[in-house]
C-alpha cells in the first residue's frame, strides 16, 4: 500500500478526530488513578451498552404506527393518497386501532415477544420545525428557547468522569459511525465520542503489503506505530475487530443501516465495552413521493433491527443491549399533495429483550391539533433521556440535573433498571422494595398501586406525577402497607407517572386516567 493511499484510508476512517475535534491531551496508554472516577467503569453499568438511529429528516409518525380505524386520519390523507390502507396495515397486539406501516411487518414479531416498545407522541413544549433548530434542540436536551452547544450524553459523562482527558478509559465512551461528531457527544469542555465513517476497516491493522525498503517504506511503516501506539481508542477497536470478525446472524444486503449495526455487533462481541453508538439514517424530509421513499425507509429499517436482534440474542449479549429511535419531528396530519410537512409529536421505538414492550401512550388524536396542524405532545422526549441515563445506565438523580437534563422529567418505565429489571411476574423492583401494574388500568373512579417491602426500617414514598414532571400526590408509606388506593375521579384524563422511592432506589410506572 502506498503511502497516499494509506494516509486517504485512515483519513476516510475518521479515526483521525480524536485528535483533531477536541482531544488536546491525549495520552497514550494512561492508566487512572485508584480514585479516579474511570473506575466506575469496572462496575456493572459499563456492562449496558444503548444504540441510537437517528431518523433525520422527520419521520411520519401516523405511517409508521397507522390508526387505520380512524376516519380523520384517511380524510386528512386523502389527497395524493398518502395513507395506509386498512387491510395493508400490521395488526398488532394490545390494540383494536393501531398497526405498523406493512414494510415494517418484520418488526412484528419482536414485539409480540415484547422486545419492542412504542412510545407515542413525542416531542417538546413550543415546537421548533426547522429540521437545524429542532435538532439542535433533541441532541443537546434543551428547552426550545436555550441554545446550547452541548449534548445530553456528553454533559452526562463530564459529570462523572471529571478528570478526563487527563486520563482516558482503555476504550471510547462513545462511537458515532459518520464523519464528525454531532452534538449528543460533544461536551461543554471535550469531546466526549469519537466518530469512525467506516468500521470495515480500522487504521493500524496488519498489512499483507510488503513495506518497501526505502524512506517511503519507514514512513509508512512510523505512521503505523503512531497510530498503534498514540491512539487507545483506535488500537481498542482494533483488538475487537480482529478477535471478531463475523456475524451471528444473515443480514440483509444492499443495507446500509444494517451494515452498520452488524459492525457494532461484532465491535462489542469482540470485547469493546463502548456503552453508546449513534448511527445516522437520513432521508426522511418526505414533503413529496412519501409512500415510496417511507416505504424503502421503513423496509431497510424493519430487516436489519430484526437481524441485529437475533444476532446479539446468538451472541448471548442480548440483555446487555438496547436501542433507540429518535427523530426531530414528526409531520404534519394533513397531506400536501404526495407527501407532509414538517410536523410536531411523532413514536419512537425501543428495542432489547431488556425492554418492557407494549404501547406507551395514547392513539394519536386527530380531532384536537395545535394551531399548525400537528399532533400535540403526550411525552416530552427527554423523559426518555431520563430513563435511559437512569434505568439503563443507572445514573443517580444528581447526576441527571443540573447536567445532561435542565430539569427533573418524570420517566418511563421502558427499560429494566439496571441490576434489578422485571422480575418473573411483572413486578419491578429495587434494593427490596417491588412496584407492580396499578390495577383496573385505565382507571376511571379509583385505582389500587400494589407494592411490597415496606419494613420497620425502610423510609419510602409514593408519588404521582404528570408526564410534564408536576407532582399531584405523595404519600409516605407505612411499614407492613402493602398498597394504596387512589381516588382519580378529579384527575384530569391522561397519562401519568407512579414511582416509589427510597433513598437513591427509584422505582417508576406509567398509569392511564380515562373519563
Amino acid at each position: 500500500m502506498k503511502r497516499r493511499t494509506f494516509i486517504q484510508k485512515l483519513a476516510a476512517t475518521g479515526m483521525i478526530l480524536p485528535m483533531a475535534m477536541g482531544f488536546p491531551r491525549l495520552r497514550a496508554f494512561a492508566q487512572p488513578p485508584e480514585n479516579s472516577p474511570f473506575t466506575k467503569l469496572a462496575a456493572a453499568q459499563s456492562d449496558r451498552i444503548l444504540i441510537i438511529i437517528r431518523m433525520a429528516g422527520g419521520n411520519d409518525g401516523l405511517n409508521t404506527i397507522v390508526p387505520y380505524t380512524n376516519a380523520a386520519y384517511y380524510a386528512a390523507r386523502s389527497e395524493g393518497a398518502v395513507s395506509i390502507a386498512e387491510n395493508e396495515a400490521v395488526k398488532l397486539p394490545g390494540s383494536d386501532t393501531l398497526g405498523l406501516h406493512p414494510e415494517l411487518s418484520p418488526l412484528k414479531q419482536l414485539f409480540e415477544e415484547k422486545k419492542l416498545a412504542i412510545v407515542q407522541n413525542v416531542a417538546y413544549p413550543n415546537q421548533n420545525l426547522s429540521h437545524f433548530r429542532s435538532t439542535d434542540i433533541w441532541l443537546s436536551g434543551s428547552d426550545a428557547n436555550v441554545y446550547s452547544q452541548a449534548g445530553w450524553y456528553a454533559k452526562y459523562l463530564e459529570e462523572i468522569y471529571p478528570d478526563y482527558p487527563d486520563t482516558l478509559p482503555a476504550m471510547p465512551f462513545a462511537i458515532e459511525l459518520g464523519t464528525y461528531l454531532s452534538t449528543t457527544l460533544i461536551g461543554e469542555k471535550n469531546n466526549m465520542g469519537i466518530a469512525i465513517t467506516d468500521l470495515s476497516y480500522v487504521p493500524g491493522m496488519p498489512d499483507s503489503d510488503h513495506l518497501a525498503d526505502n524512506h517511503e517504506g519507514d514512513e509508512e511503516k512510523y505512521v503505523r506505530e503512531i497510530m498503534r501506539q498514540t491512539n487507545v481508542f483506535s488500537n481498542s477497536i482494533i483488538a475487537a475487530a480482529i478477535k471478531q470478525s463475523t456475524n451471528k446472524a444473515v443480514y440483509p444486503t444492499g443495507n446500509k443501516l444494517a451494515d452498520a449495526l452488524a459492525a457494532i455487533v461484532r465491535v462489542i462481541a469482540g470485547g469493546l465495552t463502548t456503552q453508546m453508538y449513534i448511527v445516522n439514517v437520513g432521508g426522511y424530509d418526505t414533503h413529496s413521493s412519501q409512500l415510496v421513499q417511507q416505504a424503502n425507509l421503513h423496509k431497510q429499517f424493519a430487516e436489519a433491527l430484526l437481524a441485529f436482534q437475533r444476532d446479539i440474542e446468538a451472541f448471548g449479549l442480548d440483555k446487555r443491549i438496547a436501542l433507540m429511535t429518535i427523530s426531530e419531528f414528526g409531520r404534519r396530519v394533513a397531506s400536501n399533495g404526495t407527501g407532509t410537512d414538517h410536523g410536531a409529536a411523532s413514536p419512537i421505538f425501543a428495542l432489547g429483550t431488556s425492554v418492557n414492550g407494549g404501547f406507551y401512550g395514547r392513539e394519536p388524536n386527530l380531532e384536537d391539533l395545535d394551531n399548525n396542524g400537528n399532533l400535540k405532545m403526550e411525552y416530552d422526549f427527554r423523559q426518555l433521556y431520563a430513563s435511559v441515563l437512569s434505568q439503563w445506565f443507572g445514573a443517580a438523580d444528581s447526576e441527571l440535573t443540573p447536567g445532561p437534563l435542565p430539569r427533573t422529567f418524570a420517566q418511563l418505565p421502558v427499560f429494566q433498571r439496571l441490576a434489578t429489571g422485571a422480575n418473573e411476574s411483572g413486578t419491578f423492583a429495587a434494593n427490596g422494595l417491588s412496584l407492580g401494574q396499578n390495577y383496573p388500568n385505565p382507571a376511571i373512579a379509583e385505582t389500587i398501586i400494589p407494592f411490597e417491602g415496606i419494613g420497620p426500617n425502610i423510609i419510602a414514598t409514593l408519588t404521582i406525577s404528570t408526564i410534564e414532571g408536576r407532582e399531584i400526590l405523595r404519600e409516605q408509606l407505612t411499614s407492613g402497607q402493602t398498597a394504596l388506593r387512589i381516588d382519580v375521579r378529579k384527575m384530569p384524563a391522561g397519562a401519568y407517572i407512579y414511582e416509589i422511592r427510597n433513598g437513591s432506589a427509584r422505582i417508576t410506572r406509567s398509569m392511564t386516567v380515562l373519563r
